[in-house]
């Protein structure tokens, strides 16, 4: 619990990745991919149970050996065009304990292994009456302003040409989120859109424990780095 409230890591994990068939069930540094987030999720000390939305056998094998919850997920939530938010909202409408309850909600999303446990407090400790989220973050390497898009006449062209400046430095820092996303159950509901939103607090978080695995290549950087460095 934190602050008299309980706290509730959710995880989803459908079976059916299609960049890296199979993702979540894949083995790195020893473990299934989702049985990492939770790992790292039991080991927090605020977060009292771990859940895991999924449709598939497999992983929900393996979520119940590593102590998480499993909550079904329907197939036409599993789907390539079923939209996260639903699926989270099917996640939190399950939970039974959530009912004339508003829990702080800690969203894990597997494909980002390598995370501080100190790192989960930290968001956690964030969000106050005045946050909606606090998300992790990473600093993006390739600012847009200097991106190309191919016209309707064939050439290319500055993405945002009146905002290219002319030095890296001078450019405005943008951030995105990958790994943690911490709310409440009540503002989730809520939610018509995204996920996150509202009045958003970040917690900056270094390029290593900030990998995504999104594509193959993805995966083996994150498997070198998580077999080969004892410092994550």
């Amino acid at each position: 619990m934190y602050n008299n409230r309980n706290v509730f890591a959710v995880i989803l994990a459908r079976g059916g990745s299609k960049d890296v068939p199979r993702k979540n069930v894949l083995m790195i540094a020893g473990k299934p991919l989702i049985a990492h987030s939770i790992d790292v999720a039991k080991k927090t000390k605020y977060i009292d149970e771990v859940f895991v939305s999924t449709e598939d056998r497999e992983i929900k094998q393996i979520s119940t050996n590593y102590g998480a919850i499993v909550i079904d997920r329907p197939s036409n939530l599993a789907t390539d065009d079923a939209k996260f938010l639903d699926a989270l909202k099917h996640l939190i409408n399950s939970i039974p304990q959530i009912k004339n309850q508003n829990p702080i909600i800690v969203m894990l999303f597997a494909p980002a292994p390598i995370r501080k446990i100190s790192d989960i407090e930290k968001c956690i400790e964030m969000l106050d009456e005045n946050v909606d989220c606090v998300v992790s973050l990473s600093e993006v390497k390739k600012h847009p302003y200097r991106m190309l898009v191919k016209k309707n006449d064939g050439y290319l062209d500055f993405y945002e040409k009146e905002q290219i400046i002319s030095t890296r430095q001078k450019t405005q820092p943008l951030y995105v989120n990958g790994s943690i996303c911490v709310t409440s159950s009540n503002f989730l509901k809520k939610q018509k859109f995204l996920v996150y939103g509202g009045r958003i607090k970040g917690l900056l978080m270094d390029e290593k424990h900030s990998m995504d695995i999104d594509t193959k290549l993805d995966f083996e950087i994150c498997k070198y780095i998580m077999e080969s460095d004892n410092d994550i």
